[in-house]
This record gives C-alpha cells, sequence and structure tokens, in this order.
C-alpha cells in the first residue's frame, strides 16, 4: 500500500509559513517512500548501482553546513561501519581556511539545501585545488550551481517547499547518503546486512508511525513552556540527531537549545541542575541504554523535567516522562528520532505563541 502524503496543516497556524512548516514535516513518509522506489528503479542517479566506480576510494570526506552537516555527521557512522572506510566531516565554512594535505583516493562529499551558498561553493573549489579525485553534490535543485560544478550529483525532490526551515530535506538528505554508504560499501566488497532492503521498505510505514505520535508530543510541548533552557541528549549517531533537534527549537521556537552527549551530561549541564531546566533524550534501547538511562538518572532529585523518547516502555520509571518510539530500524532509525523532534520543536512554537499572547493579555490588563 503507497504512503499518502496527508494536508495536516495546523488550523491554529499564525502564518502561511507556519503551515507549509507541519505539512513539510508531514510529507516526510510520502517522501522517502518515492525515493526508495527511484532508486530501485535506478531513476535517482545511475552510479548509485555502479559501485565498480568507487573502488579505488579510501576514505570519505563529508563537507556541509547547517542541518546538511548533522546529516553528514551520521553519515560517517554508517559509512564507516558498513563500508569500512574512514571519513571525516568537515563545516564548509571552516574548511577553506584549514591546511589540509590532499590525499589520494578520497571521495569527497558536499551537501547543501540551495546549492548556492557562497561558503559551500567555495568549499566545493578549494576541494577540486586539492586535487581530490571525485566530487558529489547532494542537493535539490538540480540546476544549482553546486551542482552544475560538481563532477557527480544526487538530486532529491523534495517536491514545493513552503518553509525556510529544513525538516524534508534534512530527512531526504539522510536516507540519499545511506543510499551512498550501500554503494560504497559494495565497492569494498563489504558484506551487505541482509535486512536493508525490508528495512528501507519498513521506512515510511515507521516514520508515519512517529506522525502519529503527535498528540503526545504536543503535551510535551505545554510542558516545555516554563524551562529556562532545553537540552537535547543522545549518544553515538544520535547525537548528530540531537544537535539538528536543538537547532529546531531555535529556529522554529525561538527557544534556548543546545546538543550533550548523554556521559558529557555530568560536565557542565549538571551545574545548571537547580535551575529550571528541560532535558530530552533520544534512548533507542541498544547497547548503552542502560549507561544512558544511568547518566540521567541523576537528575531525578533537581528541578531538571525529563522527557525520552525510547522504543522500549519507560512508563514505570519514577521522574520521567517518556513516550514510545516505533520499533527500532537497525541502521535508519536516527530519521525517526530527527522526525519525532521537529514534530516536538514545532508544537513548541504553536503553544509559546499562545503562552507569550496570555502573559501580554495579563500584563495589559494589570496595567488597565
Amino acid at each position: 500500500m503507497p504512503i499518502a502524503s496527508v494536508d495536516l496543516s495546523s488550523p491554529h497556524s499564525n502564518t502561511a509559513e507556519r503551515g507549509g512548516l507541519l505539512q513539510a514535516i508531514n510529507d516526510q513518509a510520502a517522501l522517502c517512500a518515492n525515493l526508495i522506489e527511484h532508486a530501485k528503479a535506478n531513476t535517482l542517479a545511475p552510479w548509485l548501482q555502479q559501485p565498480e566506480r568507487f573502488t579505488d576510494t579510501q576514505a570519505v570526506l563529508l563537507i556541509a553546513s547547517g542541518s546538511s552537516f548533522h546529516a553528514a555527521q551520521v553519515a560517517r557512522f554508517w559509512i564507516e561501519s558498513l563500508a569500512n572506510l574512514p571519513t571525516q566531516v568537515e563545516l564548509a565554512s571552516e574548511f577553506c581556511y584549514q591546511h589540509l594535505l590532499s590525499r589520494p583516493h578520497t571521495l569527497v562529499i558536499i551537501l547543501a539545501e540551495s546549492g548556492e551558498a557562497t561558503d559551500t561553493l567555495a568549499a566545493l573549489k578549494y576541494a577540486q585545488q586539492l586535487d581530490y579525485p571525485l566530487t558529489i553534490a547532494i542537493g535539490h535543485h538540480a540546476d544549482s550551481t553546486l551542482m552544475q560544478q560538481a563532477q557527480w550529483q544526487l538530486v532529491l525532490d523534495v517536491g514545493e517547499q513552503h518553509s525556510r526551515i529544513a525538516t524534508k530535506t534534512f530527512c531526504a538528505q539522510l536516507l540519499g547518503l545511506f543510499l551512498i554508504t550501500q554503494t560504497l560499501a559494495q565497492s569494498q566488497n563489504q558484506a551487505i546486512p541482509s535486512d536493508i532492503d525490508a528495512e528501507l521498505a519498513n521506512l515510511p510505514y515507521a516514520i508515519a508511525q512517529v506522525l502519529n505520535l503527535a498528540p503526545q508530543l504536543k503535551q510535551w510541548a505545554q510542558c516545555l513552556q516554563q524551562p529556562s533552557a532545553i537540552y537535547i541528549t543522545a549518544r553515538q549517531n544520535y547525537t548528530p540527531i540531537a544537535s539538528e533537534g536543538a537547532l529546531k527549537f531555535k529556529a522554529m521556537a525561538h527557544r534556548l537549545a543546545e546538543a550533550c552527549s548523554c556521559g558529557e551530561l555530568k560536565h557542565g549541564i549538571a551545574s545548571l541542575a537547580t535551575q529550571k531546566i528541560a532535558l530530552i533524550a533520544c534512548l533507542p534501547w541498544d547497547s548503552v541504554a542502560e549507561k544512558n538511562l544511568a547518566d540521567l538518572r541523576q537528575f531525578h532529585h533537581h528541578h531538571c523535567a525529563i522527557f525520552v523518547l525510547s522504543d522500549t516502555p519507560l512508563t514505570k520509571i519514577n521522574g520521567l516522562n517518556s513516550i514510545q518510539m516505533p520499533d527500532k530500524l537497525k541502521h535508519l532509525n536516527p530519521l525517526l528520532y530527527a522526525i519525532a523532534l521537529q514534530l516536538l520543536a514545532y508544537y513548541t512554537s504553536t503553544t509559546s505563541d499562545s503562552f507569550e499572547h496570555s502573559i501580554k493579555k495579563a500584563t495589559s490588563k494589570d496595567v488597565a
């Protein structure tokens, strides 16, 4: 059964862009289904089905900015674990100012939203000056300057965009990077897990399950009005997802939000526990889940409100507010947590409006 794109634009949105933002978030199940179908039909990029082109690759360099940088950081884990290739991630805005040695047999992948940002174009030019043998551009506009200047292109058609804030474009980049990882793994004669095709097929349905968590995430959003700061924590390849979630809270809800690895909570953030802060955790149940949970529980006796996204039931643990995520996908699971944080940031932005309006209204009455 195909995944349909459903119009769920908020009836109480204050601007057309906000309605478009929620629409973009809810488009992601259909978007991923479409991209996966194109990849299977070999109509996304022909070279994805030609792993022999990458047999000489010995390392990968990913260059990006903003949300694209977080997608690249997630991809580093995939490329190193599945393709067994050492991978480096650099900020486009900093890349040109570093003294880098040109390493032969390095594949350069550069990601961008518009493909017109000055620092991204400069980074591509600098990489080419360093004589890297192959450059791939990932973006959403086939006619962008970045696409025209890179040797190969992966164009991810995300349809019409009604918001400047990256949501479905971020999800598309992650999926595109995963597809490239598969090709690189084949080029290096690495065994491809037998369940990857089934996982890709299941991804759109898992995303739809995350979108169905909207009512619970709305309730969390109401609770996030009081804390002075929001911290999002995770571990391993979910740490970039936490960073992306923090970026979405800043861009959508205009809230102070930062990301932190679970293991680093005791450094700095613990000293803020006497203040009213919120701690949001991405806690998939894996080999480090117990350790992450122990790191979170040190905040139980403080004024910190703790919110946990996990694929295992945690409702009986005192001091935790939890929402159960869909069954874990072995490799693509970070996409699900990214979408949950997008929704949470969005609903926090809508409740922030009503919260601020009520404060202004009460203030005006007091003055009168």
